[in-house]
């Protein structure tokens, strides 16, 4: 597994460069809110902006009945296999953050094959999303 490096930055310095990509992520996702959705969470400080020479990640801090997860909202990279180049650095900044797990939703039936592989479990399904979690 690659460690590529990802540096926090200010969401409203990047937001209408990357909006084209975030839009095409809620078009596969058949949710044309997408963007909406990740522009206020960003904007209120909800969600963070992590980028790297080519691509992002959006991950946003969660809380529910006193445990602590990351999800990940959006993540992007040029070359593909995201998760190969980012997942290190997601878990080195959840550990720290004393998150238990990550999680993140996709209606892509190709992430059953590739998180399974680097350690996610499904952990059931929302509307046609299927729900991915990695146990910290």
């Amino acid at each position: 597994m690659e460690n590529f490096s990802l540096v926090k930055v200010e969401w409203s310095k990047y937001r209408e460069f990357l909006k084209p990509e975030i839009d095409k992520i809620g078009e596969k996702a058949n949710d044309p809110n997408f963007y909406t959705y990740i522009d206020k969470a960003c904007s209120n400080e909800w969600a963070f902006l992590f980028l790297s020479p080519g691509g992002f990640v959006v991950l946003q801090p969660r809380k529910q009945r006193e445990v602590s997860y990351i999800d990940i909202v959006a993540a992007h990279c040029i070359e593909g296999d995201a998760i190969s180049k980012y997942l290190s650095f997601i878990l080195t900044l959840a550990s720290k953050g004393k998150a238990q797990y990550l999680r993140f939703y996709t209606v892509r039936k190709g992430f059953d094959k590739v998180a399974l592989k680097h350690g996610f479990n499904k952990a059931g399904y929302h509307r046609n999303f299927a729900i991915w979690r990695y146990k910290i």
